[in-house]
């Protein structure tokens, strides 16, 4: 539930305008926002073998006039993302404070027995033409999650 709390209450204002594109760019209304902070999900390295679920949100802003598929890369081993698509709409930041509505989210999982270390694992979306993406960490670790979330950098 800490994991969630965390991921949810990530900066939503003052971000990077673009997330990086992987298709060849071309003039799309659409962007993957990526946060002032890389959205980070902290476990407890265990031998005993338990899985841990968590999920980590994403915002699409702009318009799209067909589905946009989502999923999760580059987790570590073992691990599992759900995907799925956000159906055509429009998603723009409040004109009052330039915060954006949270239209994403993605479940995450693995076992905790996973070899220490931080995985740099992607979010991405795709109009099946072009895809962008934005960084997420899983840190499999021994510190407990509040050491774990206050070492970042």
């Amino acid at each position: 539930m800490l994991t969630l709390a965390a991921v949810l209450v990530l900066p939503l204002v003052g971000s990077s305008p673009v997330a990086s594109a992987e298709a060849n760019p071309r003039t799309h209304a659409w962007h993957l926002k990526e946060f002032d902070v890389t959205p980070r999900m902290c476990v407890q390295h265990n031998p005993g073998g338990w899985i841990q679920n968590s999920y980590f949100i994403f915002s699409v802003t702009g318009s799209w006039s067909t589905d946009l598929d989502f999923g999760m890369r580059d987790l570590p081993p073992g691990w599992t993302a759900t995907g799925s698509h956000i159906p055509p709409g429009s998603n723009y930041p409040d004109p009052d404070d330039g915060g954006v509505r949270i239209n994403g989210f993605i479940q995450v999982g693995g076992p905790v027995s996973t070899p220490i270390d931080v995985y740099e694992a992607r979010i991405w979306v795709s109009d099946g033409t072009v895809t962008e993406t934005v960084p997420a960490e899983i840190v499999i670790t021994t510190a407990s999650w509040v050491e774990c979330m206050q070492s970042r950098e």
